[in-house]
């Protein structure tokens, strides 16, 4: 195979999978909270949020997450797709410097006001 082949089809391969990344990325969804099932959540070493759960609705699979942290709290917004996405729940780890000024954890949906408190520190006695 001559050379300006290779690299054609190598960069068509690359145009390929970065366009369905993006376009798997714009069909996955906020999640409503009711949605989604939290079977863990640890906050360690002032920095690093581990996470596991899965969802209620069989259909929906993992695509992913966006979390901001505004002030002193931390909110969560999980992603799903219909098609593809990873099934049989999600287990991940969020590290974060700022997490050691956290002072709450929510788990937030679509709408703003979707919001249930995932975590809290344990006061100091």
């Amino acid at each position: 195979m001559k050379k300006s082949t290779v690299v054609g089809l190598v960069a068509s391969v690359l145009v390929l999978a970065i366009f369905s990344f993006a376009i798997y990325t714009l069909i996955a969804k906020i999640t409503d909270t009711s949605a989604i099932q939290i079977d863990e959540v640890e906050v360690f070493d002032g920095q690093t949020l581990h996470i596991k759960g899965d969802f209620t609705d069989s259909q929906k699979k993992y695509a992913g997450y966006t979390f901001d942290i505004i002030e002193d709290k931390f909110y969560l917004r999980m992603k799903t797709v219909l098609l593809g996405g990873k099934s049989d729940g999600f287990d991940f780890e969020i590290k974060d410097s700022n997490l050691a000024n956290v002072k709450a954890l929510y788990l937030q949906g679509a709408k703003k006001e979707d919001q249930v408190l995932l975590w809290k520190p344990k006061k100091e006695e």
